[in-house]
């Protein structure tokens, strides 16, 4: 377990610092596309990987929008930005999210949303229910006037793999529905994130995607070579974790090696999309997450600094 939570820790580590910058430079009228680059690129030169493409969710958008090629989209003023990172070191994966705001009317849900991250791992032990967060996040918003989002949840990371089968609900999930094994289990990292909104507190898929997946590998002969080159370029560099199309075409590949390559690979279920997700009644949404590592007697939170 030592060697795996010193491989957690400087992932966190990086995150955490990575935060931090893509803080500092989201303003409005930023691009989103010169944002992602640049923190995407940050991560890389302190040795480690994306492990999804950073997202930038702009108001009732909860996740999943992450910059496409030449994306022209601007941060808009007066708006509620949710920046959402992820990093690899070597297959240990930490994920973490901050909101940033443009309005101070929106302070409150901001606060909220982190409030419940903080009031709920307070009682996590290695071994205890999962549900126990659900909970808490769901009383502590509601106590503050908002509702968390009941769809959207955090989850187990295992090496490689971003949602490793357990989740950690944002509500409180009825006792007939709860699994007894989902429990915070000595040894594995998991994303813990309230979301909050004064809508519905659900949300509902996009049609469209900006983040994909590669689902499955491809039967031989099944794809013409020039995309098979392309899936070759996923598969040895995203180990099956989220890319964006982006990250292809800066490798060198044209747009229409891309779109030839997207299109085949996508129709042979090769690879898969994550569609952006919105909240129902398209009402704000704010987001916190960190990433907890359980240890043998101890809980670490491996994605924020003790100087903050």
């Amino acid at each position: 377990m030592k060697e795996k939570l010193i491989s957690y820790k400087k992932s966190g580590e990086i995150l955490s610092k990575a935060l931090d910058h893509a803080v500092s430079i989201t303003k409005p009228g930023k691009k989103f596309l010169d944002i992602a680059e640049e923190v995407e690129n940050f991560i890389r030169k302190h040795s480690a990987q994306p492990a999804f493409p950073l997202n930038i969710s702009i108001n009732e958008v909860a996740a999943h929008y992450s910059p496409k090629i030449e994306d022209s989209s601007l941060i808009p003023e007066k708006s509620i930005v949710k920046l959402d990172i992820g990093v690899s070191v070597n297959g240990y994966l930490t994920d973490a999210a901050r909101t940033v705001i443009f309005d101070k009317k929106w302070k409150k849900m901001k606060d909220a949303a982190k409030d419940a991250f903080d009031i709920a791992v307070i009682d996590i032990k290695p071994n205890s229910s999962v549900y126990t967060i659900g909970e808490t996040v769901e009383s502590t918003l509601k106590n503050r006037g908002f509702k968390p989002i009941v769809n959207l949840s955090g989850h187990l990371m295992l090496k490689y793999n971003l949602h490793g089968g357990v989740s950690i609900p944002n509500y409180k999930v009825p006792k007939k529905a709860r699994m007894d094994n989902h429990k915070f289990i000595s040894g594995n990292a998991y994303a813990i994130e309230p979301f909050a909104t004064t809508g519905m507190g659900k949300v509902y898929d996009d049609e469209e995607e900006t983040i994909f997946r590669q689902f499955r590998n491809f039967r031989e002969g099944s794809i013409p070579k020039n995309v098979e080159n392309i899936y070759n370029y996923i598969s040895d560099n995203f180990h099956k974790l989220p890319f964006s199309w982006r990250w292809v075409y800066n490798a060198g590949y044209s747009k229409k090696e891309i779109s030839d390559a997207k299109r085949i690979l996508m129709d042979n279920q090769i690879v898969h999309g994550y569609p952006v997700l919105i909240e129902t009644k398209k009402a704000p949404v704010t987001q916190y997450e960190d990433t907890i590592f359980v240890g043998k007697n101890k809980i670490y939170l491996l994605t924020r600094l003790k100087s903050k």
